[in-house]
């Protein structure tokens, strides 16, 4: 198995990295990957997403990714009904880097490539687009484009996670 501290590999049976002395024997099972016991709470996740927020190296877990984004899209829903279309434009703005970086980290833990994240800024492209574009024909289609780009990127997303993803640091990546 590989010590998420210092990278450095060691035997599976080890209790604490001989290296760096990280204790390592909670963390790993058999599989090397975490145990189904190593719960991830909400506090860690805000943790997280706050402390990784122009990271895009490991990876980011189903969970992580889902309270993320289900709460930053409530957020843009509530604004946008009680008319706060300034603070949303705004909070996006804020939360665009980190967004991405998320959505980078979950891919890497479904074993694709970050650079999938372009399926997304496409998405949020076209959608802006639409706003700048007053033939209604127009409007629609980049609006459409940008639905289906935006369901594409959730699927891909809301995929299981591959414990053998080159970039999962339990796999060695740092």
């Amino acid at each position: 198995m590989v010590c998420q501290k210092c990278g450095r590999n060691i035997k599976d049976d080890e209790a604490s990295c001989p290296y760096c002395g990280k204790d390592v024997s909670q963390n790993i099972n058999k599989y090397n990957t975490p145990n189904k016991e190593t719960y991830i709470t909400i506090g860690d996740v805000f943790k997280n997403f706050i402390l990784k927020s122009f990271d895009s190296n490991g990876i980011a877990t189903l969970k992580e990714y889902l309270i993320i984004i289900i709460i930053h899209f409530i957020t843009n829903v509530l604004l946008g009904v009680f008319g706060l279309n300034y603070i949303n434009t705004f909070l996006n703005i804020i939360l665009f880097i980190p967004i991405c970086t998320l959505i980078i980290r979950r891919y890497h833990d479904t074993g694709l490539s970050g650079f999938f994240v372009i399926l997304y800024c496409t998405a949020l492209l076209l959608y802006t687009f639409s706003f700048f574009t007053s033939k209604e024909a127009i409007k629609i289609s980049l609006i459409i484009g940008a639905v289906l780009l935006f369901t594409v990127n959730f699927l891909l997303l809301i995929r299981k996670s591959d414990p053998n993803s080159k970039w999962n640091p339990y796999n060695g990546y740092m």
